[in-house]
Order: structure tokens, then sequence, then C-alpha cells
């Protein structure tokens, strides 16, 4: 995959950045296999993180569900891996922040541990377009 990439890039005479999403639920010695392995391929970023399978902060019955978590419940573990992430790799590789982020404060904890970027998605559901404007808003507030 990054041999194509590569060779796309070359092909269009223009960048084709290639990110690998990552899981929060890896183990450190899973962590480091990922994080090497991307590191060899000179992978141009890291998307930390996809959904979870494990069930922080859900209330039983539903902590029964099986399949990937997002949203809120999400949220600390992402940034847990980010900074993991950004302490391994020491800032060499870009992190795009993703996982639980419904207001500035998840997008401050994923700045402040590390991402370069933040993405917004599930909180967009809940709250609509207006998230954006509003967290936009109080990041110009409290920088």
């Amino acid at each position: 995959m990054v041999r194509f990439c590569k060779e796309e890039q070359a092909r269009l005479d223009r960048p084709v950045p290639l990110l690998v999403k990552l899981a929060p639920d890896l183990s450190d010695a899973e962590l480091d296999d990922s994080l090497d392995a991307m590191t060899g391929a000179e992978v141009d970023g890291i998307v930390a993180t996809n959904t979870t399978l494990s069930r922080p902060g859900v209330p039983s019955p539903l902590a029964v569900e099986t399949g990937g978590l997002s949203g809120a419940p999400l949220g600390e573990l992402s940034t847990r891996m980010i900074r993991r992430i950004h302490a391994r790799t020491g800032g060499r590789l870009p992190i795009i922040g993703v996982g639980g982020v419904m207001g500035a404060g998840d997008v401050h904890a994923k700045l402040d541990a590390g991402a370069a970027l933040v993405q917004v998605y599930t909180g967009l559901v809940y709250a609509g377009p207006g998230l954006v404007q509003s967290i936009l808003r109080d990041l110009a507030l409290h920088p």
C-alpha cells in the first residue's frame, strides 16, 4: 500500500499523503510494533483513534453490546492514545485527534496531548453544524 502511494505520488507529480488510523485498544507492544511499521513505511501521519471495543463509562445493560463504540465514551481513551503516540514518536509524525470530540474542551485536551489537528464527527450528529462555530468561538476566547 505504501509503495503504491509513493508510486502514485510520482505518477501524479503531487503529494498523496498516507495516514494510518489506530485503535485506542492497542497494548504498548502493539502500539510500538505499529509505530515501527509506520515509521519504516514513511507514512505521513497518524489518525488516533478508531472506535473502541471496550465500554468505558457505558452503564449496564448497554455495556454488553458488541462492536465499535464511538462518541463521548471514547474521548478519554482517544486522548490517552494521542499522548502515548506523541511520547513514542517525539512528535515526529503529525497526529489527527479523533474520538469523543463534543466541544472545545475536548479539542484542547487532544491538542495538549500532542494532536496537530482534531476531527469532529459524532459531536456533529448530536449538536449539529453549530458545534463547529461553538468550538471555534470557545477556542478564540480560551486559546
